[in-house]
């Protein structure tokens, strides 16, 4: 299979073979979550109008300027604004009683709150001054028309999208949200487990992480045996209904390993040993459908372990350049020393509670019970001797919308 290709080598392998996909328009709340790829404008004002931000009594301020509790003024109420109607003017040496959110009168320049007064319903006794402005939110003063109120690049929260609602922003330009096909290849997954079959878990244990942190969709989810014609066909229908292909099984150097059988001939594909563990065969390429589309392809092995690591390694990094998202690392200090060796190894590990990552006892291989407890993938990487404790590793985190 020749020489181990690194593992940094591999990932910028897949990555430069993926296309970041078409920008799209969107109503907000398909948007949440994703990366917007254009700067994003304020249509308008917010607030849209001069408003009271109190139930009280709108008033022009110099004429309560001198109002005590033991000396209060009082003022003719000449009009009730309540919030969603017009708030009219306001007459000299009068006061009008307004509703929280209510437009301001023309006229006024402060809001008493009714705590300050006897609330009065014809005529108002005033028993506190108030400053011009006070209890006032002016129109723009939150955002103002044509300011920028999100960035391209940004990720759209709730709070973001909130806020693009209250300014009048209704669609916003995104990448499409990748769609993944999974094939899943071996004819022990398909006899009886209690025989000489396997349970077939990497449909459901890959559906899942392709879900996590919305990093895309799950759009067909396939199980073939070893035939090489049965694998086409659902790699053909794969590819024609995903932006992304991931298959497991069948790509080391056995008689039956169909996906490489079937696919080393292709004039886009890669196929060959990573320097790393678990998860040493590889594979990826493009495939080009009958409408001139070009999918990327990422393979990864059968072990239920091992395509799970490659897939938090490598697929990932496809899914990022689908949404056209740099790559994304992540660090931490390691809470122990780290023997390297030859290849990068994977190691399950936990996060302590001063934000330290601790490795699990036991061997990975095979030990998905292991995996289950992970909550991120310790990425050692080749070298000699060992990184002590305290140094700074990089992790992959297993539930991206935990991060």
């Amino acid at each position: 299979m020749g020489d181990p290709r690194p593992v940094e080598d591999h990932r910028d392998a897949v990555r430069g073979a993926v296309r970041p996909l078409t920008p799209v328009r969107v109503p907000l709340l398909e948007a949440v979550g994703r990366r917007v790829v254009e700067d994003v404008v304020a249509p308008r004002d917010l607030p849209a109008f001069d408003h009271s931000a109190m139930d009280g009594f709108a008033v022009r301020a110099a004429e309560v300027a001198s109002a005590r509790a033991d000396r209060p003024t009082e003022l003719p109420v000449s009009a009730l604004v309540p919030a969603g109607t017009p708030g009219g003017t306001l007459t000299p040496g009068a006061a009008v009683r307004i509703m929280t959110g209510a437009p301001l009168p023309e006229g006024a320049d402060a809001v008493v709150p009714f705590e300050l007064t006897d609330r009065g319903a014809d005529v108002v006794a005033v028993r506190a001054g108030v400053a011009a402005g006070e209890h006032v939110r002016r129109r723009g003063e939150d955002v103002e028309a044509g300011a920028v109120v999100v960035h391209a690049g940004e990720v759209l929260r709730p709070a973001r999208v909130g806020l693009l609602a209250a300014v009048g922003v209704r669609e916003v330009l995104v990448r499409p949200l990748p769609r993944v096909a999974l094939v899943v290849t071996g004819a022990e997954l398909l006899g009886d487990a209690g025989e000489a079959g396997v349970v077939e878990s990497n449909s459901t244990l890959l559906a899942a992480a392709v879900g996590s942190g919305s990093a895309g969709t799950v759009a067909s989810v396939e199980v073939v045996g070893d035939e090489p014609a049965a694998f086409r066909a659902a790699l053909d229908r794969a590819v024609a209904a995903a932006d992304l292909v991931v298959t497991t099984g069948g790509i080391s150097v056995g008689d039956r390993d169909v996906v490489r059988g079937t696919l080393h001939a292709e004039p886009d594909f890669w196929f060959g040993p990573v320097a790393m563990k678990p998860g040493r065969p590889q594979g990826h390429g493009v495939v080009r459908t009958h409408a001139g589309r070009e999918v990327p392809v990422v393979t990864l092995p059968g072990t239920p372990v091992a395509a799970y690591c490659s897939f938090l390694l490598f697929a990932r990094q496809a899914l990022a350049a689908l949404a056209g998202e740099a790559p994304a690392r992540s660090s931490l200090r390691s809470a122990s020393d780290l023997e390297l060796g030859a290849r990068t190894v994977l190691l399950p590990g936990v996060v302590d509670d001063e934000g330290a990552v601790v490795p699990l006892p036991g061997h990975v291989g095979h030990a998905q019970s292991l995996l289950a407890q992970a909550e991120v993938l310790i990425v050692v990487p080749p070298g000699e001797g060992s990184l002590p404790a305290g140094g700074d590793v990089e992790v992959l985190w297993c539930e991206e919308a935990t991060r």
